[in-house]
Parts: C-alpha cells; structure tokens; sequence
C-alpha cells in the first residue's frame, strides 16, 4: 500500500523530540512504521512517569487515555487511506506536539523527585550521624561525671571535652557540624549550659577531662560509635544493620592483605587512620565501579573498618597514629597502587 510520509515534510516531523534519528524509519517512508514508532514512545512514557491524570488535565489540558485515542484513530485512518485528509495532517501535527509535552514534563517531574528523594536521603544519613554523635557523647559524659574526681566539674568543661576528644579521634564524616555542638550535646544530655566567655577555670578543668579521656578512650571510643550507631540505623531506617555485608567482608580481606606488604609497613608511619579508611572505601567503590556509597553505607563502613583496622594492624591502636596526618602525593599514590592491587588480588565471594 503507497503509505510515504512526503506529504508531511512541512511538519518537520524527523527532528520530535520523541523521534529518535532513525535513518533507516524515515527512509523507509513508511506512515505506519511512523506511528508504530509513537506508539512505542507513548507506552515508553506510560511505563516511566509518574505523572497522575490530574497532573496531565492540569499541566497539557490532556490526558494519556485521550492521545491514545487519537493515536489509534489516525492509525485506523491511515491504514484504510492513501492519504490522509488536512484535518488528519493537523492531527497528526497536534499529537506530536502534545506528546513532546508529555514527555517533556514527565521527565521534569521525575527529575524533581529525583531532587527530592536524593535531599531526603541525605537529611537522613545527617540524622542518623547527629544521633549517634549525641549518643556517644552522652556515654561518654555518664563515664565521666561517674568518677568523684570530675562530679564537681562545670559541665560545659565535660561536654566541650568529649566534643574535642570525638573530634580528634573520629573520621570528619562522622563528626557533626563544629557550629554550637557543645550546646547541641548538652541539650540531648538534658543540660542547659550558661552563656558568654568561658573562665580560665572552666577552660583547665576542660583539659583535664580531655586528656583523661585521651589516655582511656582512644581505641575504643569508634568501638562506642559503631555499637550506637547500629541502633540508631534502625531507629531512622526502620532497617536493622546488615550483619555480614559481602562489600564489607571483601573490604576487611583486602585490609588484612594489605597491611603484610613490607611496602605498607614501610609507609605506615606516615599514613593515618583515617586516610587509609577513606583509600579502602574509594577502592572498594572502584571495585563495583561506582562513584561512591551512599551516606548510609559509607557511615557504617568507615565505622567497620575504624574498628576492624587496629586488630589487624595494632600500630593504630596508639592514639598518635590515629590522628590526621597529611600524606604526600607520592605517598598518596604508592598506597592507592597498593589498595588496588589488594582488590585485584581479592576475590569476591
């Protein structure tokens, strides 16, 4: 049957957004295979939006139901005809159009969502590290006032100490934000604190509690924070923790490899927990090629591993070489080599 699309040339139809450049449809000038092709595209739409009825009467003045009407009306016209009369051509014409317009805002629509979900997750992954914070520190301050030698101390001291301690021996993603955190901790204890200049006093017995919690608790306050933190995973998510995550399993077996080369004993002096925690977890995104974890996840493994690291390397249980150090770039690459040559040499089970 004699079906050529010449007579649409005006319309420009070949550069709709729903047609893709399909040299080989519209060389073919086949009216049929023309439709067919929208028809595809409107059940593509159909299988992807999330737009409602109401979305659609209120944003195009049309629904979804009413263009597949139109749609199998020009189909059955154009089937039984040679040629299609003007007001077909204009159909034709205000059907591409309109579903452009559907496609267009459908996507706009799930691109906000998208906007929306993501900013959820991530108000999610700041609670869960806010609650876990308060709720080592509230562990700690209990340790604390405990002992008679610090009952009588102010308690700005106390929970401005335990803040500088989690500060100082906690990886920075997991630590919560420096702007009135003491403040934010004495609230969650179920403490007001006074306002203005701290005295000298205040200040000495806050150096006191520090080094006391320094010389106690180094290696086992990430200990406190993974214990917490897996609550409080269930609390926000609803979710219990994983208990045996094949992503973190692979990531403790590379671990354990690694710190057995004599080039990594011989480069660990100047590599410090924390800089090797965010190599591992970079490499094992690298593993599953992707870009990074989400916040969730990476929360945990940083965790996992700030726990784990110590038992498979005790030169990380000296609280010196916990501490942030900076890494030079040649040392920076020679231990990204040796992260990624442990994952290559790891299997995934």
């Amino acid at each position: 049957m004699f079906d050529k699309l010449s007579q649409f040339n005006a319309l420009d139809i070949t550069t709709a957004s729903l047609i893709s450049n399909d040299k080989e449809l519209i060389e073919s000038g086949s009216l049929l295979a023309f439709l067919d092709k929208v028809r595809y595209s409107l059940s593509a739409i159909e299988d992807n939006t999330t737009l409602t009825t109401f979305d659609e009467l209120h944003i195009l003045g049309i629904t979804r139901v009413e263009i597949e009407k139109k749609l199998d009306k020009l189909y059955d016209s154009a089937s039984a005809n040679e040629e299609l009369r003007p007001s077909e051509l204009l159909s034709l014409g205000e059907l591409i159009g309109e579903l452009n317009a559907l496609n267009r805002y459908s996507k706009s629509l799930l691109y906000h969502q998208g906007i929306a979900l993501r900013n959820e997750k991530v108000a999610k992954v700041r609670q869960l590290k806010t609650l876990t914070y308060q709720r080592v520190a509230k562990e700690l301050y209990q340790i604390v006032v405990s002992r008679e030698s610090y009952s009588t101390f102010d308690a700005w001291s106390i929970i401005s100490s335990i803040d500088l301690f989690l500060r100082q021996y906690l990886n920075v993603k997991l630590v919560i934000s420096e702007h009135k955190a003491t403040q934010s901790l004495a609230k969650h204890i179920g403490l007001n604190l006074s306002k203005g200049k701290r005295s000298q006093q205040q200040v000495k017995q806050r150096d006191i509690v520090f080094s006391y919690l320094e010389k106690h608790f180094t290696s086992d306050c990430i200990n406190l924070y993974e214990s917490i933190l897996s609550s409080g995973y269930q609390d926000i998510t609803g979710i219990s923790m994983p208990q045996d995550d094949r992503r973190l399993m692979l990531a403790y077996a590379v671990t354990d490899k690694l710190v057995k080369e004599k080039a990594f004993q011989s480069l660990k002096a100047r590599i410090s927990l924390d800089v090797l925690v965010n190599k591992i977890i970079k490499g094992l995104a690298r593993k599953f090629r992707i870009s990074s974890f989400d916040g969730f996840n990476e929360a945990i493994y940083i965790s996992k591993l700030y726990s784990k690291i110590p038992s498979s390397e005790p030169f990380y249980y000296q609280k010196g070489n916990r501490a942030h150090k900076k890494l030079g770039s040649i040392q920076s690459g020679k231990l990204d080599e040796m992260i990624s040559n442990a994952f290559e040499k790891t299997a995934f089970i």
